[in-house]
Formats: structure tokens, sequence, C-alpha cells
């Protein structure tokens, strides 16, 4: 318990499940069951490594020599063999593996690569153009890199067959490009469960208009705002006011923001990148504060900047800190 301006604050712990945690009677869902960024696996003689993030360089390294010594032929992938080809010349990173069920049993592609060039972004470089795949299996979380800019009859298949399946939980979970959100798109969504997420991104300011568009249509469809999610890229070319702004935005809308901090698509270590307009606390206040809101209630960013110096117990007063 602290004080704040005169107003007692009590902080609650946190109760769940392996479905979900409840904080103050509202759900927070459990996104899956993700790897920390690499997984392997033995098929025959051949040994498969899969390694999402540049800054696990090292350790996607170290296993690769590692399954070579126990005798294994080591096929490798991923963000961290796509970005440093010559540290893995000496494995197998011919051709594609659907690596992505390995990472979490519960997601799947239905397409890959995007029709985007976003510069901060590796997937046109991994995945390349746009390609619709003609047959997945169903599963509930959906991790197309841009799931609008497939052709209608596509992705009218792949909500039908989450119908057909009676598929719950379904969260569409990399990011859905709103600047292409169509009223179709808007009431196929609705038609899913109301336990779905559909999460939005909102990368630059410059396009509010066409982010607000697509989340009045979602509205309009018969969406609860309790299930958007808004994904906010932060440090990359804006400034905290900018960030904030977004941020708030997506809050004043009903929905909960998700504010994703910007790595450098060659990163040896995570959080090594500070943008000129930014600080370290910033980007770590940012980061804790609006990741967790859910948690905070009423409270303001800047209330949450005022309190998190105190410590009672030597413990943090705020969750998370």
């Amino acid at each position: 318990m602290v004080y704040l301006d005169g107003r007692k604050v009590i902080f609650r712990g946190l109760s769940g499940s392996d479905e979900g945690m409840e904080w103050d009677g509202i759900i927070a869902m459990r996104y899956g069951k993700w790897a920390n960024g690499i997984v392997e696996w033995i098929e025959g003689d051949t040994a498969f490594v899969s390694s999402v993030f540049s800054w696990n360089l090292d350790k996607a390294y170290a296993r690769c020599v590692w399954l070579k010594a126990q005798g294994y032929h080591v096929r490798c992938g991923g963000q961290t063999v796509a970005m440093n080809p010559d540290v893995f010349a000496e494995f197998d990173t011919s051709g594609e593996v659907n690596a992505i069920h390995h990472h979490n049993p519960d997601a799947v592609y239905t397409s890959r690569g995007c029709i985007r060039k976003c510069s901060f972004c590796l997937v046109p470089k991994l995945e390349g153009k746009l390609c619709e795949l003609s047959d997945w299996e169903v599963k509930p979380i959906i991790c197309d890199n841009n799931l609008l800019a497939t052709s209608q009859a596509h992705f009218d298949k792949v909500i039908g067959r989450l119908l057909d399946k009676q598929i719950t939980g379904i969260d569409f979970n990399q990011g859905l490009d709103a600047r292409i959100l169509t009223d179709h798109h808007a009431e196929q969504f609705a038609r899913l469960p109301k336990d779905t997420i559909i999460r939005l991104a909102w990368d630059n300011i410059k396009t509010e208009p066409l982010y607000l568009q697509a989340f009045d249509k979602l509205i309009a469809a018969g969406v609860n705002p309790k299930q958007i999610r808004t994904y906010v890229l932060i440090g990359y070319k804006d400034t905290p006011e900018d960030a904030r702004y977004r941020l708030e935005k997506v809050v004043s809308l009903g929905a909960l923001p998700n504010p994703m901090r910007y790595q450098p698509l060659d990163a040896v270590k995570k959080n090594s990148f500070i943008d000129e307009n930014w600080t370290e606390q910033l980007l770590s206040d940012y980061m804790r504060y609006w990741s967790k809101l859910r948690y905070f209630g009423g409270f303001s960013f800047d209330d949450y900047k005022n309190l998190r110096h105190l410590k009672t117990d030597n413990q943090p007063v705020l969750p998370g800190l």
C-alpha cells in the first residue's frame, strides 16, 4: 500500500490458471505457449534449429555446433540465420522448414510474405512477396504477416475454417494492416467468437486517419473494443510525445495498446538501440507501463513515473518494476 497525493493506492497480486489471469475481475488472456526464440527438434538423422531473434546468434550457433558434433545433419533457419548467413555457412540453410508449430503448437500460417517493404521489418527479405497457402492446419493463433492483403476468397476461407472447426481463443497475432481493412473484413471478424483477439498495427502517426477508420469499421460491425489490441511501434523515427499520443489514443477508444520497442534487424543484443529522441529510461518506462496497463487501473503514466522509484520492504511498489 502506498499514498500518492492523498490517495490510498492498493496493488493486489495476480491469481490465475493456465487459461488466463485475473486482475480485479479483468481477464487477461495468456497468448499461447511461445518458446523463448530458439527451438530444435530431431527427424531421423537430421536436427533442425529455428531461431527467431538476431540477438540469439551465439546461442543458435552453439546449438548447431553441438548437434553437428552428435552426428546429426543440421538444418537451421529463421531471422538469426537469415541475417548471418556466413556464420551458419557450415550448416544446411537450404529450403524452407515449417517451424511455427515448434515455436507454438497453437500457431499457424495461412499465407507468407507481405505486400509492404517497411524498413523496420525483416519479412520482405526473409519471406518475399505475399503468397497464399493452399492448405493449413486450423489452429487459433494466426501468424500471417499481412492477412488482410490476401484475396477475399482466401480471407473468407480462413474465417470459414475457423468457424467450421468451432475454434475459440482465436488470436490474429501479427498485427493486421489497418490501412487496408475493409467493411467486409470487419463483418467477417464480427462472426467469430467473442473471445477472439484482433490485433491492429499503428506504426506511424501519419497513418492515424486510416487506423481510426479501421477501428470504427470493426466497432460498426459489432466487434467489442475490448477484443481489439494495437501494436504501437515506439523508438523508431518518432518522439516520446508522438508515441504517447498513439498509446493514449488507443486507450481512449476503449482498447488496449501493446507497445513494441524497435529492435534493429541485425541487433546482437536486445534493447541496445536508443533513438536520438529517446533515453533508455523513457523506453523502459513506456514499455513497462503500457505493456501492463490492465494492471494499473486509473493510474496515469505520470503517476507511474512518480511511483516507480518508491519501494516497501525493498520490493517494488508497482508490479513488474
